[in-house]
Order: C-alpha cells, then structure tokens, then sequence
C-alpha cells in the first residue's frame, strides 16, 4: 500500500494546514488539519496519489464529496468543502472532524449492546438512511466501521450517530429508481445478495440487509453468518459468498441458540429480521424508514419487560477509553495471558490494521509479526513506534 503522502505544517489549497496523519485505508488518508483562516479543525481526506489518473477511483471520490454535502441529516459527516490541490493535484475534501467511537469498537469492548441501546443508535442511523433514500441514495457499504458514535455537543444527548463513507454510495435515477452494479464491491460479511452479481439492481433495500445484519450483531454480539464465527476469528470470503447467495436463510432465533445467545433477542425479531435478511428486494423493506418503523415497537417491548442499564453508560466509557491519548514509546510489554480465542482476529504479517497502544486512541499500524500462543501481535504505527500489543487490541481492515 502507498504511503501517504503529506506532511506536518503542509499547506493545502491555500486554506488547510496539515497537523497529523488521522487514518490511511486502500484509497485515500485522512488528516487531521486547521483551517488557516478560522483555526477551526477539520478532517481531511486526499486520494492516494498512484489512484488520481485511474478514472473509477477519481468517480468514487468525487461522488463521496457530492453524496455527503447533498444528504441534509445531523446524521451524516458533513462534507464543507471539495477541490483539486494545485501544488500536489491531489483531489481532495474537507469534513467535519469527529470525536468519539466507532460502532465496530463499542461491539468489540461490550460484546452485546442492550435493546434500549440499540433503539437508540438505529434511530438515528435510520433517520440518516432514510433520507438518503428519500432523495435516491442507497450506502451500499453499511457496517459497524462505517457508523460512527460522536461525542455529544449538547446536553441531554448520550451521543450523535455519524454515518461515514459514501464513497461507493449509488444514485437512483428519478425515471428508475435502481441503480446496477457495475463492479461487485462492498464488505462480505454485510454486501446483499445482489452486490456479488454484475448488473443486479441496486436499491435502498440493498441497505435494509445490512441493517439487519447489523442490528442483530448488537444484540447478540456475534455474527449471523457461521463461516464469520469460527473460533480463530478468520473468514473466508468463498465461504461468505456461498452463504449470502446459495445456503438457505435461517431464522434469526435459530441462528442466535446455536451460538447460545437466542435470549437476546426480543420478541417478534423473527418477523422483522425475515424482511431485512431475504434474498428477493421485493419481500424487504422497501427503505430504512419503514424498517424502522416496524423495528422500534419491538424493541420498545423489550425495554419495557426486561430493564437494562441504558447504552449512554456503555459508550461513554468506551469513548473515554478510546480517545484518551496515551503517550507511545518505541516498545510495548511482551506476551501476557491470551484472551479468549473468538476475541481474537489473526492479521496477517503485513496487513494494515487499526490498533490500540496501552488504552490509547486506535491509529493505523502494520503487522510485523504473529504470536498466537501468546495473543500478542508485533506492529509498526505509522508514527514510527514498534512493539507487541494484544491481539485483541486490533481492529483488522478486511
């Protein structure tokens, strides 16, 4: 993967002064910058530079710029600013900048999220999508990466859901209001059925799947596909694929008392999830909205007959832990008492990965080196530092 390419104290397009690396995935990296006029801070995302002449990567980027700035939800990243940079010709866009956690780590430190949790992150996940569809929109790479649990800026408010990365977001025609795949693209664990198939119509039931498999995630805390829960943590995409398009679709309830989790799951789920998880468009819900409006009485039943601590708790804990900065020195501790092995996801030696140093907030690294008697992982951040870290203190990037 190429490296980024900016660098501290760097100016872009006369306006953004770049302070720090923020994050770097396989099309572009975000930095952290201050806008020079204002002082106010801002993320940055740039393409990586060997992908600017590759007209499908440039098409990705620049939808992701209009699709944010078009979708008017609190809900959503705003996107406030979008260009070319003359001195490196780079394209670049400008977004507000986040303080919080994503949805994949509050899973990953809480294992299950309580039904009145849940009803509270889908709201506003579903109000985000549901106008997205509304103005013919569709994510169409929905995931807990890609949900993003803000810090409140008012009082009275546990957290504001961001929905992130629309970069390979579809626009629905208004004479037809499907799109077509073109390039099969999307994450295995999440990607509906007709994502694996070129040509397939794309629509915002393409998003209900996910949301589906997503709700169901938080409640239970493992996933609804068996070849995503094997004990070594990997997964296989053949094995994924095979499941998502030909393997029948068991009901949630089954799937949840083979993993012993079936009591989380609240009354009347069935139902909901069989209209979210089902292979023909037609039988899901036609848009998050109506998903929602069918999945909030239902876990309202649940809040009310089986009382639990509300999410606010569990997420400002884990916001506090994720976003303290620790400092980092050139090594880490060596092996310590493995957890247990569904915590852990094996990277491969070279993988790019987020991970956490002592507490500290999740920064991109590269895998060095495995030790699985110990659970420990060898990594280099890309601020230089090396040394072990838990395995389970990894988020991998597939």
């Amino acid at each position: 993967m190429e490296a980024a390419s900016l660098e501290p104290g760097q100016i872009i397009d006369r306006e953004y002064k770049v302070e720090r690396l923020l994050s770097q995935g396989g099309m572009g990296a975000v930095y952290v910058v201050e806008h020079v006029a204002t002082g106010k801070r801002r993320a940055l995302k740039v393409m990586l530079s060997h992908l600017v002449r590759d007209p499908a990567s440039r098409a990705r980027f620049e939808r992701e710029a209009r699709i944010g700035a078009r979708i008017e939800s609190d809900n959503v990243v705003a996107v406030v600013d979008a260009g070319v940079d003359e001195a490196t010709a780079l394209p670049f866009l400008v977004m507000e900048l986040l303080d919080g956690v994503d949805l994949d780590h509050v899973i990953e430190t809480q294992h299950t999220i309580p039904a009145a949790g849940v009803a509270d992150i889908v709201g506003q996940l579903c109000d985000a999508l549901g106008r997205a569809h509304a103005i013919g929109v569709v994510h169409s790479d929905l995931k807990p990466e890609n949900v993003f649990l803000e810090k409140p800026r008012r009082r009275g408010v546990a957290f504001t859901v961001k929905v992130m990365d629309f970069g390979i977001a579809k626009l629905l025609s208004d004479e037809v209001r499907e799109a077509r795949v073109t390039t099969p693209m999307g994450s295995p664990l999440w990607m509906a059925p007709e994502q694996t198939q070129r040509g397939a119509a794309i629509t915002p039931a393409t998003d209900v799947w996910a949301l589906g498999l997503l709700v169901y995630r938080m409640l239970t805390g493992v996933s609804y596909w068996r070849g995503a829960n094997a004990p070594d943590g990997k997964v296989s995409v053949g094995t994924m694929v095979l499941e998502v398009v030909v393997q029948p679709l068991d009901p949630a309830s089954l799937r949840a008392r083979e993993m012993g989790v079936a009591a989380l799951l609240p009354p009347g789920f069935d139902g909901w999830f069989d209209r979210c998880v089902v292979r023909e468009q037609e039988k899901r819900f036609a848009n998050a909205a109506l998903a929602w409006d069918a999945l909030e009485p239902i876990l309202g039943g649940a809040r009310a007959s089986t009382p639990a601590p509300p999410v606010a708790a569990q997420v400002a804990t884990v916001m506090h832990v994720a976003t303290q900065v620790a400092p980092l020195p050139v090594a880490w501790g060596g092996p310590v008492a493995p957890p247990a092995p569904q915590a852990v996801r094996w990277p491969m030696v070279q993988q790019r990965v987020y991970a956490s140093v002592q507490g500290g907030a999740y920064e991109m690294a590269t895998v060095l080196e495995v030790n699985k008697p110990s659970a420990m992982i060898r990594i280099r951040l890309d601020g230089g530092a090396e040394g072990w870290v838990p395995a389970s203190q990894l988020r991998a990037t597939f």
